[in-house]
Order: C-alpha cells, then structure tokens, then sequence
C-alpha cells in the first residue's frame, strides 16, 4: 500500500470510527462528511495528494489559537495563510503522508469532537480491510462504495 493509499485508509478509518456523519461524494473527487448542513470536512481527490478543507468558525479559531503550539510550522502556515470569509476560515491543508493526516485528524477534532461510541472488541466484526463490518467504505480511487 503506497502513502496515497494509506491517508485515504486511515482517513476513512478515522471519520467513520470517530463520528456519524453523512458521506456526499460528487462521483468524481469530492467526498464531504456533514452533520446536517453543517461540513465538518471535505476532502479532494488528486493524482498526487489529498486536499482537505476545515472551515473553524470563531470559537473553533480560539481553540486552535489557544494550541497553536501543539502543531507543526505547516499547519500554523496552513493556518495563517487560509482566508476568512464570513462563515469561518477555510483551511485547505494538502496532504501526502500519513504522518501529515495526524495533525488534520487533531484539527477535525477541535472542528467536532468525536459523537460515535467505540464498538465493543468483543462483539465487533471486522473485515480484512479492517473496516467495521456493516459500515461501507468509500474508496476515493474508484469513487465506489464497498
């Protein structure tokens, strides 16, 4: 599995493991996780990277202000460059590596808090994947479903 393959794997291993959100995939190379009309994340598709988009509203910039020293000079660069407009600022953050989806993960988290409860190990059923059994798994290569 090449690094593309691995933030795609663990972004939806994230996203679907932490929250319960409405997926909208564009069929193409858009894929939003919302909560009602709210978007808690976009992510593009690109041959090369991932682009993730967080909006903070005001109260999510104070939290990011208040840890700003928890996250590396690209994310405070990231950060500082994205512009506000009158629903938030809207941070593009491309990404390549797994080690990059780390910090994007923290930042989804001052975006929401986690809102799905861990499934007990015992009873849970996992597929080779890794991926909980009953759940669907998007794959942002083929735009398909699985």
């Amino acid at each position: 599995m090449n690094n593309l393959e691995k933030v795609s794997h663990e972004t939806m291993v994230f996203m679907r493991g932490k929250y319960r959100l409405d997926e909208i995939g564009d069929g193409r190379d858009e894929l939003k996780f919302k909560q009602g009309q709210k978007t808690i994340l976009t992510v593009y598709t690109h041959e090369d990277k991932f682009t993730f988009l967080i909006i903070f509203g005001e109260k999510e910039r104070e939290v990011f202000e208040a840890r700003r020293d928890e996250f590396s000079k690209d994310i405070l660069n990231y950060y500082d460059d994205a512009k506000t407009y009158h629903d938030g600022k809207w941070i593009f953050i491309d990404v390549t590596e797994p080690v990059q989806l780390e910090e994007v993960k923290r930042l989804i988290q001052i975006k929401k808090k986690p809102n799905r409860k861990p499934f007990p190990k015992e009873t849970a059923v996992y597929s080779k994947c890794g991926h909980l059994c009953g759940l669907p798994f998007y794959d942002s290569y083929s735009g398909a479903l699985c």
